[in-house]
């Protein structure tokens, strides 16, 4: 079982970048757990990320903070997919007299 100190240094022992989206994912669940017992008005001051092999604590002052740290690792996770899947654009002809609401 691995121990780590920060966030930053369990992301860096990725091993490729599927294996850091599969991190980030971990981390964003850990988060929104935290987030939830916040929604229900419950005192939050720690979350844990226990997956059976890798263990990481972190503490945070507010639910604000939890909110903005999901939006971050949000952001990273989608650097790290759109470097693994390529970045794209679909064009879809659209005619206004259509009924088509954009399914």
């Amino acid at each position: 079982m691995s121990y780590y100190t920060s966030i930053s240094l369990y992301i860096e022992s990725a091993t490729d970048l599927e294996d850091k989206v599969v991190k980030y994912n971990a981390i964003i669940s850990a988060l929104e757990d935290a987030a939830l017992k916040g929604a229900e008005m419950q005192d939050i001051e720690e979350y844990w990320l226990d997956d059976g092999q890798t263990k990481i604590k972190n503490v945070y002052r507010n639910p604000n903070d939890i909110f903005k740290a999901i939006l971050s690792y949000e952001r990273l996770r989608q650097i790290c997919l759109n470097k693994l899947n390529g970045r794209g654009m679909r064009l879809i002809d659209f005619d206004s007299n259509s009924n088509c609401k954009g399914i």
